[in-house]
C-alpha cells in the first residue's frame, strides 16, 4: 500500500487490510452466566513475557452488560510465541469459550 493510501486510511476510519491484527476473546462468566467477548490488539496491547517459554503476555479485562442485574468482571491471562499466536490462557471469573461456544451460550442467554 503506498504512502498516500495509508495516511489517507487514518483519516477515512478503514482499515489498512491487515486482518491478523485483532484477536477474538470469549469466555462465560461465573457470576453471571452471561457470554463475554472482547478482541486483543497484536500491535498495540502485548508486552514481553517475564517467563521464558513465552514471547508476548497479555492482561485484559471484560465486563458483563448488566443486563439481567448482574455486573461482574472476566480476568484473561494472555501467553502469546513468537508468531503472536495464544499458546496459554487462564481466566479468572469465567470459562474459555470457543466462538462456537460463545454463540451458542450468547443463544441461550438471550431467549
Amino acid at each position: 500500500m503506498s504512502f498516500f493510501k495509508r495516511i489517507a486510511s487514518l483519516f477515512s476510519g478503514r482499515s489498512t487490510g491487515d486482518s491478523n491484527r485483532l484477536v477474538s476473546i470469549y469466555a462465560l462468566s461465573h457470576r453471571c452466566k452471561e457470554p463475554v467477548a472482547g478482541k486483543v490488539d497484536l500491535y498495540n496491547e502485548l508486552s514481553g513475557s517475564d517467563e521464558e517459554a513465552y514471547t508476548y503476555y497479555c492482561r485484559k479485562v471484560l465486563h458483563t452488560s448488566g443486563q439481567n442485574r448482574c455486573f461482574a468482571e472476566v480476568e484473561f491471562q494472555l501467553w502469546f510465541d513468537k508468531g503472536k499466536q495464544i499458546v496459554h490462557h487462564e481466566v479468572k471469573g469465567g470459562r474459555w469459550l470457543s466462538a462456537e461456544e460463545y454463540e451458542e451460550e450468547l443463544f441461550l442467554f438471550n431467549r
